[in-house]
């Protein structure tokens, strides 16, 4: 049986309190096409989820697809898959790594927060497809999932993350200065001056508590939302 790789970018970030190590994003993309001139359609991931729903199980998480394969640890899961489903995007997916005080871990969590680790690759058989023989591109209307992995490189180099962070910790400045980019809709000189005038500060005093920073988060996304409304008016 062959088993393919798909890899897509991924936008994880923490969920709130009692998540630690959580993150989400897309396992795939419908419409993109992968290095390997494949592309996946709406519907094609639909009898292989209802398969794994009916085992009361979801495909594994493996980091970099299991690297070789050379030695036992290679094919430990990393983490643990607990949401997945397609919607008008992809396939939406939501997991958490294994908190557990080991090297390979504690390296594979530090750089999925730096962002380096951001990228997503799925591991499957083809059980539809057809190929458009003017472009060669292969198109996927039904996959088998075996697992799905955190990986190095997704198809998309331009993947940017939003930020992670453990339970009852602050994002970093710079998780929080590209949040105010790209999710609050702020400009860079604007985000800077944010965290230099205020966050920074913040982050110095004592850790407010998780409803403080959902406050502080909350108004600062309003605000953002009322400039740009400002803004093109």
């Amino acid at each position: 049986m062959k088993i393919e790789r798909f890899a897509v970018p991924f936008e994880y970030k923490t969920l709130g309190a009692g998540d630690s190590h959580v993150f989400e994003g897309y396992g795939s993309v419908f419409g993109g096409i992968d290095t390997y001139g494949d592309t996946v359609v709406k519907g094609a991931f639909k009898d292989t989820l209802n398969a794994w729903k009916a085992k009361g199980k979801l495909p594994k998480m493996l980091l970099q697809h299991g690297g070789l394969g050379l030695s036992a640890d290679d094919m430990v899961p990393i983490g643990k898959w607990e949401e997945m489903r397609e919607d008008d995007t992809g396939l939406y997916v939501k997991g958490r790594l294994f908190d557990v005080q080991t090297d390979r871990a504690r390296n594979t969590y530090a750089a999925m927060r730096e962002g380096e680790l951001d990228g997503l690759s799925i591991g499957f058989s083809d059980k539809g497809s057809s190929i458009d023989k003017s472009t060669g591109i292969r198109k996927l209307t039904a996959i088998d999932l075996w697992e799905i992995s955190p990986v190095t490189w997704g198809a998309d180099r331009s993947a940017l993350v939003t930020g992670v962070k453990a339970d009852g910790e602050l994002p970093t400045e710079r998780e929080f200065e590209r949040w105010l980019r790209r999710e609050a809709g702020f400009t860079d000189a604007e985000a800077k001056t944010i965290i230099a005038k205020g966050y920074r500060q913040v982050r110095r005093e004592a850790m407010p508590s998780e409803e403080a920073c959902g406050d502080l988060i909350e108004s600062i996304r309003r605000f953002g939302a009322i400039a740009s409304g400002a803004q093109r008016t």
